[in-house]
């Protein structure tokens, strides 16, 4: 026999609510239900619980982990309320009338009087379907109502984020609002001042680094800030960049404006966000202490406008681009148009001082050298697949031949019950209406079974074909890269992972079919 899944749900939403939604109100709730009934006497229980997600989708930790369970260790879930389990029609409904049944998983909603044993085989009631809808049209108008008190305080310039954006913190003593963080808004004129007087983004970075100025990342680790949401250094990089000094520089909030609703949620359903038009923005003037002058700004964005205007107009793609790394920062070189042209690491602009700053490879070295590795590894054995692939058909196999099993099971469980059903009918205690109706029922559910077993086992069919066809092509590519003249961009996508280049014109290359290094 399976355990018994008891699961709750709170959301922010519902704190609203009051103490009756809570966590402790729901696990006394479903404690107190399963001890009244006999039939749950020794039977083992789990808790899995979701505290702050919407039920809206089944995005949450708790529910996946529920689902993974259900039909295998669990045999019972017992919930407070539809609500708990989802407030969507279409996905709550889906779970209670197919796949709940098809698992032989028992589902009960205390307080609605819900049990799905009390009506084996049937759908779920349109009582049901009435709850679920109320529940996804109460999410929806909830969802709505605290947008629209969210707009409300933003527009009267009330900060709404969990942190601060680097110069400010929040008000100890006023609740939404922003004070100047005086060591780090210090660091800001400095940035404007340097930016005013026309000095270039990266010069700017390294200036700072160079004076010992903590970055934006390290300096909120250093107030241990760094583990909430808000600013990191680009690319999480612990030194200034060309990148943060232009985010700097190019945030109009340092006026004392904020700006809100960039984008938005495309729907209450999903986490996925569309960019809002600039003239629907919501900006909210003089909301908090500037740390800079418009007019400062201002000169600032007229003299960056001057930088990126500088800037040579788009060059055709380079065969090397986003393969070349810097095997110290492992940022991507950058490539030096010259008459003779060579890669370097942008960061040795900021960071005068580190290894970055020795690197410099010459482009007709780095294509000669990999063309020439190519050339041996195609005339040596032919290439062994990638270890890292092969670990991953692996797991992806053995994740097929597991369904395929469970599909087995599930089979020989349907072939069970309909024994067990005939055997009821031929002993009286089942009517033959209903013998015939469950008989076809199971039928179909067995029939879907098979379905899905059969398209498994043809898909790892398809995958074994698909693996030799992909080390043939391998092999030919290879074939063809032993008489090469000269190396293409398709050559590198096809073979080369990354080349991390390091100082004294040393390489390393990592390739993506596991060819052996020499």
């Amino acid at each position: 026999m399976g355990s018994i899944a008891l699961y709750m749900r709170l959301s922010s939403e519902d704190t609203h609510a009051g103490e009756s939604l809570s966590i402790g109100n729901q696990r006394d709730l479903l404690y107190d239900f399963i001890r009244s009934r006999r039939e749950f006497d020794g039977r083992n229980v789990l808790e899995l619980c979701d505290d702050g997600y919407s039920g809206t989708n089944f995005e949450r930790p708790g529910i996946k982990k529920l689902l993974a369970l259900a039909g295998n260790v669990v045999d019972c879930i017992v919930v407070k309320d539809f609500s708990r389990f989802g407030r969507n029609l279409v996905d709550v409904g889906d779970y209670l009338d197919q796949v709940f049944p098809f698992l032989g998983v028992r589902f009960i909603a205390v307080n609605e009087g819900y049990d799905s044993a009390d009506n084996p085989g049937s759908t779920v009631g349109l009582d049901v379907s009435l709850k679920a809808m109320v529940y996804e049209m109460y999410s929806r108008d909830i969802s709505e109502k605290i947008r629209c008190v969210q707009q409300a305080k933003m527009r009267k310039g009330e900060y709404l984020c969990a942190t601060a954006f680097y110069g400010y913190q929040k008000s100890k003593t006023e609740k939404n609002k922003l004070v100047i963080d005086e060591p780090a808004a210090k660091v800001v004129r400095r940035i404007f001042g340097l930016a005013a007087e026309g000095k270039a983004l990266s010069e700017i970075a390294a200036i700072l680094n160079h004076d010992g100025v903590l970055s934006p990342l390290m300096y909120r680790k250093a107030n241990h800030t760094d583990g909430m949401r808000g600013w990191t250094a680009a690319s999480g990089t612990p030194y200034w960049t060309r990148e943060n000094i232009k985010r700097i520089v190019s945030d109009e909030r340092y006026t004392g404006c904020l700006i809100f609703r960039k984008r938005t949620k495309a729907d209450i359903t999903t986490k996925r966000t569309i960019p809002v038009p600039k003239d629907e923005w919501i900006v909210a003037k003089d909301s908090h202490k500037a740390i800079i002058s418009k007019e400062v700004f201002e000169q600032a964005q007229g003299i960056l406008r001057h930088i990126e205007h500088r800037k040579p107009p788009g060059k055709p793609q380079q065969k090397f681009r986003g393969i070349v790394k810097c095997s110290y920062c492992g940022r991507v070189l950058t490539r030096m148009e010259c008459k003779t042209p060579y890669f370097y690491c942008p960061s040795r602009k900021s960071r005068t001082d580190s290894d970055c700053a020795g690197i410099r490879m010459d482009e007709k070295e780095l294509e000669r050298t990999i063309l020439e590795s190519l050339r041996i590894q195609a005339k040596m054995e032919r290439p062994l697949p990638d270890e890292g692939q092969q670990e991953e058909s692996r797991k992806d196999g053995d994740s097929i031949q597991e369904s395929i099993h469970k599909c087995q099971l599930k089979i020989s469980r349907y072939k069970s019950i309909q024994a067990a059903i005939f055997e009821d009918y031929a002993e009286g205690r089942m009517n033959k209406q209903e013998y015939l109706m469950r008989k076809k029922e199971l039928a179909v559910h067995q029939e879907e079974v098979e379905r899905e077993c059969a398209e498994l086992s043809e898909q790892v069919v398809t995958e074994v074909r698909t693996e030799q066809k992909e080390k043939c092509s391998i092999v030919e590519g290879m074939k063809k890269c032993a008489v090469a003249e000269e190396l293409t961009r398709e050559m590198l996508e096809d073979f080369v992972q990354v080349v991390k280049v390091s100082r004294k014109d040393e390489m390393e290359i990592i390739w993506k079919t596991g060819i052996n290094k020499e």
